[in-house]
């Protein structure tokens, strides 16, 4: 039998280089010890194309592992111990691999990426409620909890110091924040005049575009080095289609284009609470006329909506994996879940841009109230 722990150093150095897909590498690294040493970050090409998987969510009360769905394997093909997401509100923060993780009791707030195991601690929820007026934590007689619903970052952690992570909490009460490295709190921020709560981000051409309930998108730059912030509104919606009850925005990059993309919501006739999928729309954002110009091709692209927001693939890197011109979601139809009794997890499909026609890719059921089924791109 063949003595695989004991091939030379070199030589399984020059077979991990040649691992293309993360979670190979990572099952790479876990054949052995000598494997493992081969299998380091610097032996790892981090500008291959990653696919997006499924994280699901905890599927047993007593145990710290997450499954992670692959499109390109039609099953569950990695389960990470990952004792820093059990029981956690957790969502993507648009660069590869981190989730922003927050416990349900506000104490601890982290960036974390669950392939390289990497933690990054942040101020919590009680630093947010420390900053802010006291009359506006209170409203019609309810007392607030500051709930960080959307964050998105700059650049990835993974390779550099200089980043900015900006944060909507209690969107409801239009509240934002911003936090540098090394900083011990957040910095609070807003936008004249926005109307409604922001329910998306992304960052686009080094600035932050943000998205609100009213489907107006405005630019905010953040100049970290004088923490000097300008805002200003590009997108004022007049689209009444775009006011209909059970929708959801997002903001996505396709091919440097900025591109703004309504998801419809129906209510499923056997559940009061539960909406489905029936329907999505893609526009392209011309900034210097302020106006949304309709789209019905993505060409090869693919694009990807879930808790937090949506990402973009070039479906011609994975041929025979993903189908280009669709859109692959998942169930994030946040309110409405908190009102079932199981959570969300079961609307998701994916939607054929050119025919209107949803199929389904994920074959089982996994549900959750706190973290329901949402794609992580994988990064080390």
């Amino acid at each position: 039998m063949a003595d695989w722990a004991g091939l030379p150093h070199d030589l399984l150095v020059l077979i991990a280089k040649r691992v293309k897909v993360i979670e190979d590498y990572i099952a790479f690294g876990c054949v052995c010890n000598s494997w493992q040493t081969a299998s380091t970050k610097d032996n790892f090409d981090v500008l291959s194309p990653q696919l997006p998987l499924l994280m699901l969510p905890d599927d047993d009360e007593k145990t710290y592992y997450r499954e992670f769905y692959s499109l390109s394997k039609g099953k569950v093909s990695r389960k990470l111990y990952l004792p820093d997401a059990k029981g956690r509100d957790c969502f993507p923060t648009h660069h590869m691999g981190w989730l922003l993780t927050q416990s349900l009791d506000g104490e601890e707030v982290n960036l974390f990426n669950p392939f390289s195991a990497t933690k990054i601690h942040l101020p919590n929820q009680f630093a947010l409620r420390a900053l802010q007026n006291p009359d506006d934590l209170i409203e019609g007689g309810h007392e607030f909890y500051q709930h960080i619903k959307l964050a998105t970052l700059s650049a990835n952690p993974s390779f550099t110091s200089d980043y900015v992570l900006v944060i909507s909490y209690n969107t409801d009460v239009n509240y934002l924040a911003y936090w540098l490295p090394g900083d011990i709190n957040w910095t609070l921020f807003d936008m004249d005049e926005r109307h409604g709560g922001v329910c998306n981000m992304t960052y686009y051409k080094g600035k932050f575009y943000l998205l609100t309930w009213g489907a107006e998108i405005w630019v905010v730059d953040i100049q970290s080095r004088d923490r000097r912030v300008e805002s200003h509104l590009i997108y004022l919606n007049d689209n009444k289609d775009l006011f209909r009850h059970s929708i959801q925005y997002y903001l996505v990059v396709v091919n440097d284009a900025l591109l703004f993309v309504a998801k419809f919501g129906r209510n499923r006739s056997n559940e009061n609470s539960a909406v489905d999928t029936f329907k999505c729309e893609v526009y392209e954002l011309d900034e210097m006329k302020c106006k949304l110009k309709r789209i019905h091709n993505l060409g090869d692209s693919t694009i990807f909506l879930g808790l937090n927001g949506a990402t973009s693939i070039d479906s011609t890197k994975f041929t025979g994996v993903i189908k280009p011109n669709h859109i692959y979601f998942t169930d994030d139809w946040i309110e409405q879940n908190l009102m079932s009794e199981c959570g969300g997890g079961k609307d998701t499909g994916v939607y054929n841009l050119e025919d209107g026609n949803i199929e389904y890719f994920y074959p089982e059921l996994s549900l959750s109230c706190i973290c329901p089924p949402t794609w992580v791109i994988p990064s080390l």
